[in-house]
């Protein structure tokens, strides 16, 4: 699980720079994303994003948990849909707000891609901790993510992307599910493959 901190970043943010791509994307969207890194099965990521609002939810079906971020507010809650539990946790509040700043990454642009039936801008991206490339949709959808950090290396490729409404109850935290709070760095070490 220690890659999803580096993923999260990259499929929400562009981030502002010398070529200065779309921010965020501009417009509801649904995207699956097949993630791929060294020493671990490939698995994939649904990602639900109210471009008004700019309300993320990220689901790893695999795991049976998501992510609900709230990026103006910079607050980022996991659902455990089996625990009936809602994890306010610090490490992915923190998160969401490096996500309004890419984490202060410099993007130079490549050339153009070509990932789940359309086009994109590849950029190189680079930043204190880690680099890779980006291929964005001008209107701020991240269709393919290569890169590294001192987490490690991951590559994350659209499958299917879907312009459509979002429904707000996706965004929103189950009724009746208990409120959990764990101190920083918790939530990482109870997600990690044992």
């Amino acid at each position: 699980m220690k890659i999803l901190p580096f993923v999260l970043p990259a499929l929400l943010a562009a981030g502002p720079a010398l070529a200065t791509p779309a921010f965020l994307p501009t417009r509801d969207v649904a995207i699956t994303y097949e993630l791929d890194a060294p020493g671990r099965a490939a698995q994939n990521y649904l990602l639900n994003y109210d471009a008004a609002q700019e309300l993320a939810r990220v689901e790893n079906p695999a795991q049976g948990i998501y992510i609900l971020a709230n990026l103006p507010s910079g607050q980022a809650q996991v659902v455990v849909p089996a625990l009936h539990a809602i994890v306010q946790a610090p490490d992915f509040s923190a998160l969401t707000q490096e996500i309004s700043t890419a984490g202060g990454a410099q993007f130079t642009p490549l050339g153009s891609g070509h990932y789940a039936g359309m086009a994109c801008r590849k950029y190189l991206v680079l930043n204190a901790h880690g680099s890779g490339t980006a291929c964005i949709t001008p209107d701020g959808v991240v269709l393919h993510f290569a890169g590294h950090d001192e987490h490690g290396s991951a590559e994350v490729t659209a499958l299917s992307v879907a312009y459509a409404p979002q429904p707000a109850q996706d965004f929103a935290p189950p009724a009746g599910f208990s409120d959990l709070t764990l101190p920083p760095g918790a939530l990482q070490a109870l997600l990690q493959p044992q």
